[in-house]
């Protein structure tokens, strides 16, 4: 397990957090710490990722020990990642392209970080030091949290960089980036869920003001030119591209090549490194892509971070499979040195900002049920782990038939669904008296309105889908028949996206261990595709669970416990058939500790 100490303020504002996700029904008093050790997670079965970058050296330096710092005045030890900026060049030009976000204004991108906890950061460069960073919301729900943040660049002509947020619902707002803080909200626009990628990437059009791509779930590219004003910050979308499914990262990397004009870099699920250079035009923004790298599927996250060492090209920061960041400087025609060393500790992170992809579906996290009935939660890392120790959450009514569904509301964390009778709660709080069904699962939005739904069987084998209204307290529109047949399967699970279209989907396994894959389709009407077969064999598992994702690669992951105690992962893939989930690694073992697992 990974472990690390926290300020006073963080811990409040976990705690806080912890309130507002799970809840009591009865008194609301949270138990005792148990006597019972937490389970054990043991390495995995399989050999740890490489480091190593197809034609490239890695270096190995030796990485801090937990509670150090790397670099003077930054706050490793205290939950944050430690960073070694890199050194700092003789300018061999002007830099073509301006930092996208230097909220300190010293010339250097300053890096804004999510944490697991919601806990949002900024690495100032100028002190070499993290800070808590505040977005100002107008959200009257002190809980709310973003799916995004986006480094857009000055997008009013100023001296000061903007930021762009986006809400689970679609809302994307525009605020002025401060040193600490963001100024109130400039501008906001909806319907922005209709993507799965927005993507920052400097001017491609070369009129000097910032323009933003978006990707939806077909494949197909959308770009927004900017405007020069923050009132009216984007023009109306144009298509300008297509078949971009086949990319599980884009990358908006500002400028690479020093022309100034933004580039865009993506990545296939085969670990192939494509280079998109901008073209400098409205309506054909990018070059013919030209493939630079293979290998990169060593990285779980690649992050556009802007010019580094000051020499007027964007570089790019990659994090492998144990949280270990490294920057890969620019050496023009989108092409990289060989990887240095920059930090560890990036498990920690939900995301970075300008990363080619972010995790956050509205889990990460799994609520377990120990033997006195205390809920206890975990929190789902970048790395394959939970954040240790858990803690106390609430309690289970017995008899009572539950479900931890994803992105009910846009607190970025899951809500614990309780059904005893026919009364619905929905985080200790009654929304239906009429709940007569035998099993719910809630694996996110099905009706593509950016808020999340549940599904629920009943006793006659119907599955029927609950529209939620995306308030904290979900409340479900009139229900929706999906089909007939569904008592054919003993679990239904989901929380995020096993197929890699950005949707969320449904996970089931039938009475002989058949799992079977319904991917989400975005539709009410219609809300899943004809299933697909992905795996056999589940049968010998007496729980499946889902915590999101729990390897930092923004897909949607399953977990499976024997009787005995072990628990096993199947990372999802982006492929199909049975190659959707790689081979299951072995997690840990003693889980049978616990008699519900969510």
């Amino acid at each position: 397990m990974t472990t690390s100490h926290r300020t006073s303020q963080q811990r409040r504002r976990l705690r806080v957090l912890a309130a507002g996700s799970v809840l009591a029904l009865a008194a609301g008093a949270l138990a005792a710490a148990p006597s019972i050790a937490a389970p054990s997670i043991a390495a995995p079965s399989v050999a740890a990722p490489s480091n190593a970058v197809p034609g490239l050296a890695v270096p190995s330096p030796a990485v801090p020990a937990p509670g150090q710092s790397a670099v003077t005045g930054t706050t490793g030890g205290q939950g944050l990642p430690t960073v070694v900026m890199p050194a700092r060049v003789p300018a061999q030009a002007a830099a073509a392209a301006k930092p996208r976000h230097d909220v300190d204004g010293d010339g250097v991108s300053d890096m804004i970080v999510m944490e697991y906890d919601q806990v949002t950061a900024v690495y100032l460069s100028s002190i070499k030091a993290w800070s808590d960073y505040t977005i100002i919301k107008t959200d009257p729900d002190p809980e709310a949290s973003f799916k995004d943040l986006l480094p857009v660049g000055d997008v009013g002509g100023t001296t000061q960089p903007e930021l762009l947020s986006l809400t689970f619902d679609g809302v994307l707002t525009l605020y002025e980036a401060g040193v600490k803080s963001t100024s109130a909200p400039l501008w906001s626009g909806r319907g922005w869920q209709i993507y799965n990628r927005i993507i920052a990437t400097g001017d491609l059009t070369g009129d000097r003001r910032p323009d933003l791509l978006a990707r939806d779930p077909a494949g197909d590219l959308w770009l927004y030119t900017g405007t020069g004003t923050v009132s009216k910050p984007f023009n109306s979308r144009v298509k300008v591209g297509s078949g971009w499914g086949i990319y599980d990262q884009v990358v908006g990397a500002n400028d690479v090549d020093g022309d100034g004009i933004g580039d865009v870099l993506t990545r296939t699920l085969a670990g192939e490194l494509w280079f998109h250079k901008g073209a400098g035009s409205a309506t054909a923004p990018l070059k013919p892509a030209v493939k630079v790298g293979t290998g990169w599927n060593t990285y779980n996250v690649i992050t556009g971070s802007d010019d580094g060492d000051g020499d007027g090209r964007s570089d790019l920061l990659a994090r492998n499979h144990d949280g270990v960041e490294y920057w890969f400087k620019s050496i023009g025609g989108g092409k990289f040195a060989a990887p240095a060393y920059f930090g560890s500790g990036y498990e920690l992170n939900k995301f970075i900002v300008g990363a080619g992809t972010t995790s956050l579906f509205g889990k990460g996290q799994n609520v377990m049920t120990q033997a006195d009935n205390v809920l206890v939660k975990y929190h789902a890392l970048a790395n394959s782990t939970y954040y240790s120790p858990p803690y106390e959450v609430g309690k289970e009514t017995p008899g009572s038939r539950n479900t931890y569904a994803t992105g009910l509301n846009s607190h970025n964390h899951a809500s614990y669904v309780q059904n005893i009778g026919t009364d619905l709660y929905v985080r200790g709080v009654k929304v239906s008296t009429s709940w007569n069904y035998t099993m719910m699962a809630g694996p996110g939005d099905l009706t593509g309105d950016g808020k999340g739904d549940l599904v629920s069987r009943d006793s006659a084998g119907v599955l029927w889908l609950h529209p939620g209204d995306g308030l904290p307290y979900t409340k479900f529109g009139t229900r929706i028949k999906v089909g007939t047949g569904w008592n054919a399967y003993n679990t239904l699970v989901g929380a995020g996206d096993y197929s890699g279209d950005g949707r969320p989907d449904l996970l089931a396994r039938d009475t002989a261990g058949g799992l079977f894959l319904y991917k989400g389709t975005g539709t009410a009407s219609a809300p899943f595709a004809a299933r697909e077969q992905v795996g056999s064999g589940f049968n010998q598992y007496d729980t499946l669970f889902v915590p999101g994702d729990i390897n930092g690669d923004s897909k949607g992951d399953l977990m499976a416990r024997l009787p005995g105690g072990d628990v096993y992962t199947y990372t999802s893939t982006g492929k199909t058939g049975t190659a959707t989930f790689a081979p299951r690694v072995k997690f840990g073992t003693g889980w049978n500790i616990y008699k519900n697992m969510l």
